[in-house]
């Protein structure tokens, strides 16, 4: 078992015994020393030792409390696409994360073309590029510098600001905040010893809570959930969205076709921060997941991996490979070439968040946004 994978077990208590004790205590003595640098960081705000920079354009961050996938990245798309729509110059900047770019400002696409590779950009702004063509995106570990970069050669009416809750050197207009129905604190714990990457109390930052996968939970859950965010923020609005399956496609077409996956055998991989609900979506589609293999968030395939996902497939019995979009792009050219060539027909799940009951609240962010 890989080393990752155990600690993750100590985490969430699926590990007993002495050497598992040892890693909690250490991993609790970690996760003390990082809130007093999270508290005295945002003090240090408060107080205007450290000021927030405004750039030359309305900047919206979407965020997260947690480590890990929410689901953030649907909702970046659906705002963009909204902006644009209403005739909005957008741009998006993200760190890039697990990217082999090195550089300080690095030009994922602009308005014509895509200029970096998956391995370069790093997953999420790839797959942004391709889904959002005629949308800038841009990468690099430094908010302010990246987003000055915006200012001087793109001109945006709108900049967003892709996980950007904790990045406070950049001025925001608007903080939209996403929060995992079927996972929203993890143990509540921070970062090592849990997921949280700051204090609970600091929700009180966001405008807005916009909830995703709500149907993957119980309508009680749910009501917990929006009770401990009204706790924490009574003034900021609750939004609730599904992720929508939307289509499928074979690895190495474009072409979307209908999703048919009824009494299917399934086997399923992915590399995201919440595979169970990726593995829950599939059975929801009326398919059998029949083996399951999981990679850590944000991972890149190797050959031998690929190999191994096949292996494990046809060991199943299962019918058809179904992966993420996020991980499709994580997939070598050269692979590619050499999956399309086998048996089981590997597929591509494309997801959509879909706002259930609360579009007149959407559509007053987004009347808010451009006064």
């Amino acid at each position: 078992m890989k080393l990752e994978n155990y600690l993750i077990e100590v985490i969430e208590g699926k590990r007993s015994g002495l050497l598992a004790k040892l890693i909690i205590v250490i991993l609790a003595l970690g996760a003390y020393l990082y809130r007093a640098i999270i508290v005295l960081r945002t003090k240090l705000y408060d107080i205007g030792l450290k000021k927030s920079k405004k750039l030359q354009a309305k900047v919206i961050s979407v965020g997260n409390i947690t480590v890990g996938g929410t689901g953030k990245t649907p909702v970046v798309e659906l705002l963009s696409r909204r902006l644009i729509k209403d005739g909005y110059k957008v741009l998006i900047l993200n760190r890039g994360y697990k990217g082999g770019f090195s550089g300080q400002v690095g030009l994922v696409s602009n308005e014509k073309q895509i200029f970096m590779s998956a391995k370069e950009a790093g997953d999420e702004p790839y797959m942004m590029a391709k889904s959002l063509p005629g949308i800038p995106i841009i990468v690099g570990p430094n908010r302010l510098q990246t987003g000055q970069y915006a200012i001087d050669n793109f001109d945006p009416d709108f900049i967003i600001l892709d996980d950007g809750f904790q990045h406070l050197q950049v001025k925001r207009d608007y903080d939209i905040v996403v929060i995992d129905a079927t996972n929203p604190f993890d143990n509540e714990y921070l970062l090592p010893r849990g997921k949280l990457r700051e204090p609970l109390v600091n929700l009180k930052r966001a405008h807005l809570f916009l909830l995703t996968k709500v149907d993957q939970v119980n309508e009680n859950k749910l009501k917990e959930i929006s009770k401990r965010l009204v706790g924490f923020n009574p003034a900021a609005p609750i939004i609730k969205t599904k992720h929508r399956p939307d289509y499928l496609r074979f690895l190495g077409e474009t072409k979307r076709k209908d999703i048919d996956l009824k009494e299917e055998s399934v086997f399923a991989f992915s590399g995201i921060g919440n595979p169970k609900s990726f593995e829950k979506t599939l059975e929801s589609l009326g398919a059998t997941v029949v083996g399951k293999l999981r990679f850590e968030d944000h991972h890149s395939y190797t050959k031998e991996e690929v190999i191994e996902i096949f292996t494990l497939a046809s060991h199943s019995g299962a019918e058809r490979i179904i992966t993420t979009e996020k991980d499709a792009v994580s997939i070598d050219k050269e692979l590619v070439d050499e999956i399309i060539q086998e048996k089981i027909p590997l597929e591509v799940l494309g997801i959509r968040v879909e706002l259930l009951d609360d579009n007149y609240k959407f559509e007053e962010l987004i009347s808010r946004l451009e006064v």
